[in-house]
């Protein structure tokens, strides 16, 4: 029992390894991650804009992932037809996390 549990122990800890040595997106480690971050995309000298849409992602410690976290599908979700700027927020609680794109426009 002992060496399956060291086994299992060693497993999730290269699964929390191979998911932080993505610096692009990261869901996080630890117990709580619950961040906002800027994106690399702002439209120089515009406004945020009067709509904002939202596109959602899910994991479960960052081995099994899915939904739509495109730019595409945020700007049909808030119905904008120009993004001016984007960020994301990112909420990871032990084994599950959301990450959430939010787009600002016209």
């Amino acid at each position: 029992m002992k060496k399956l549990f060291c086994l299992l122990a060693v497993i999730a800890l290269g699964f929390i390894t191979a998911q932080t040595a993505n610096a692009y997106e990261p869901w996080g480690v630890g117990i709580y991650n619950g961040t906002k971050e800027a994106m690399d995309y702002a439209t120089p000298g515009a406004t945020l804009g009067n709509k904002t849409g939202e596109a959602t992602c899910k994991t479960v410690l960052g081995i099994v992932n899915w939904g739509d976290c495109s730019i595409r599908t945020a700007m049909k979700n808030g119905r904008i037809s120009r993004v001016t700027a984007a960020d994301w927020e990112k909420h990871f609680v032990l084994i599950y996390g959301e990450k959430t794109l939010r787009v600002y426009g016209n």
